[in-house]
């Protein structure tokens, strides 16, 4: 059985690949990072989601560092427009999340590292594209004695699609939480761009779905 990393944020993408990891047989090694984000509901989505499946799961307390991504609306009391996706990237998060799974991965004896990147960020979240995907694994070559690849295999799928195959994997849609901006009970705001791209997407499955 391969043994894999994979970063969960508990989102709707990052939680369906746990399914399509765990559908492959692989034993997975879930991260989630608290970084000082506003939608600290979601690592408490990755635990239950990981509870369910019997998967390891750990979460890296990196909040000290959170200076670093103070300009983001995600992580910043002063920037609250979460509308825009400038104003929602973090900087160089994946950078760092992922190589710091990379760590992980090759203190844990894991043999991949995987994120949930997909094709509707492109444009939009310069981290998530193939090309910073492959400059990730050009650097993992020559960072450490043993290179530990990084896959995102939904990285030209759109929203619509991830949805999809979560539907086939049978993902806990409604505990996942995709929210930057959640109300003070830990609700989604449906107001956000995550929010709506969350929506939007499973409104047109849900529709294309009672037409066929």
């Amino acid at each position: 059985m391969k043994k894999v990393v994979l970063i969960l944020s508990g989102g709707l993408d990052s939680s369906t690949l746990l399914y399509y990891l765990i559908n492959k047989e692989y034993e997975v090694n879930a991260l989630s990072f608290n970084y000082g984000q506003k939608g600290h509901e979601e690592l408490k989505r990755a635990s239950k989601i990981c509870e369910l499946n019997n998967v390891k799961h750990k979460v890296i307390d990196i909040q000290n560092i959170v200076e670093v991504f103070s300009k983001s609306s995600l992580t910043s009391a002063e920037n609250t427009n979460t509308n825009s996706p400038k104003d929602t990237v973090v900087p160089s998060r994946n950078t760092i999340l992922l190589s710091l799974a990379t760590a992980y991965a090759i203190s844990n004896d894991c043999k991949e590292v995987y994120y949930g990147a997909i094709a509707d960020d492109v444009g939009d979240y310069p981290d998530t594209t193939l090309e910073f995907l492959e400059s990730m694994n050009e650097l993992n070559k020559v960072n450490n004695y043993e290179y530990i690849p990084i896959k995102a295999p939904f990285v030209k799928c759109s929203k619509e699609e991830v949805v999809k195959k979560a539907l086939e994997l049978d993902v806990p849609i409604d505990l996942t939480f995709s929210c930057y901006q959640p109300k003070e009970d830990g609700s989604p705001c449906n107001e956000c761009i995550s929010c709506r791209s969350r929506i939007t997407a499973i409104e047109n499955v849900k529709k294309s779905m009672q037409n066929d």
